[in-house]
């Protein structure tokens, strides 16, 4: 399962897309997949992320574009629900309780897998509680054991960039039989993506920001 923003700040948007679409999996659109076919949406982005996907879009494949446009924001796959930033709204950042708050009130699956903050965490949550959901930053061997009675937003952080202070790539193993989650991460050649970024003239900071995880 992939939830999104398969392109967006690295040097390889074709690679990324082809390597994605060739797993066979589920893969649901980010706003940056969204914006590198859609000419216009980078007006919301930062200077930075608006001058990548400008890029992305010129170096993009017919194939691979054809690939991001095919991507739904919203899919419903064995009892779980993949989404990007949220479940109504996949440009929405979920960061704090009452943001997941947001989701849990749609979910009509007892898990939901999100992505777009690029901070491995997840909330727990009861169903029709006066309570707010709690909030959990995963570690690199954390392991959710989803109970009977609660709902669950995980999100796995991210392979190509994450902002959780480690450099590794991070991702999440779902194990339906288990019932458990259990976050991975898996260190990469950085220093070769830092290249690549700055090969192709994106901006620097997208370079020195990988090998410190912001």
């Amino acid at each position: 399962m992939c939830l999104g923003d398969v392109v967006g700040y690295g040097a390889y948007p074709n690679e990324c897309c082809q390597v994605v679409a060739s797993l066979g999996g589920i893969t649901v659109r980010g706003n940056h997949d969204e914006a590198a076919v859609y000419p216009g949406r980078e007006i919301w982005f930062t200077n930075a992320a608006s001058q990548c996907i400008i890029w992305t879009r010129e170096q993009l494949a017919a194939e691979n574009r054809d690939f991001l446009a095919s991507l739904e924001p919203l899919r419903i796959e064995n009892f779980s629900t993949l989404c990007h930033g949220s479940v109504p709204d996949p440009d929405f950042y979920t960061t704090t309780p009452r943001e997941a708050m947001l989701s849990f009130r749609h979910m009509t699956t007892p898990i939901a897998f999100f992505g777009h903050t690029h901070v491995a965490s997840w909330f727990e949550y009861v169903p029709d509680s006066k309570d707010l959901p709690q909030l959990f930053l995963a570690g690199e061997d954390s392991v959710v054991q989803l109970e009977e009675g609660k709902t669950y937003l995980i999100n796995p952080g991210a392979v190509g960039q994450p902002r959780d202070g480690m450099s590794a790539a991070a991702f999440a193993i779902y194990d339906t039989t288990a019932g458990a989650v259990s976050y991975r991460r898996v260190p990469y050649n950085v220093s070769a993506a830092q290249q690549g970024i700055i090969a192709a003239g994106l901006p620097e900071f997208l370079a020195a920001r990988l090998a410190v995880g912001v």
